[in-house]
């Protein structure tokens, strides 16, 4: 329907390309942060900063500590940029 998830994924897989040194083939929606594009927690911190900055996210440490994959980093990126219209 919109391209607004292939937008956002795009941004965080090209955030992704930055702080690390992965192929950009191996940034799947399934790939796991740490274990497949060895993402640690300097590399994490920077992504989450290139986040707020890139997206205009307000993003806390506490949002994003459970986060395993990229696709729950793009999930928390489109709910914050959705905001909540409850």
């Amino acid at each position: 329907m919109t391209t607004e998830n292939d937008t956002v994924f795009d941004t965080i897989r090209d955030l992704i390309l930055e702080v690390s040194t992965v192929k950009p083939e191996l940034i799947t929606a399934e790939a796991r942060l740490r274990e497949d594009l060895a993402l640690d927690s300097v590399a994490s911190m920077e992504l989450l900063s290139m986040l707020d900055e890139s997206l205009g996210l307000e993003l806390e440490m506490e949002d994003v500590l459970g986060i395993e994959t990229v696709g729950g980093v793009v999930a928390l990126a489109k709910s914050r940029m959705g905001g909540a219209t409850a």
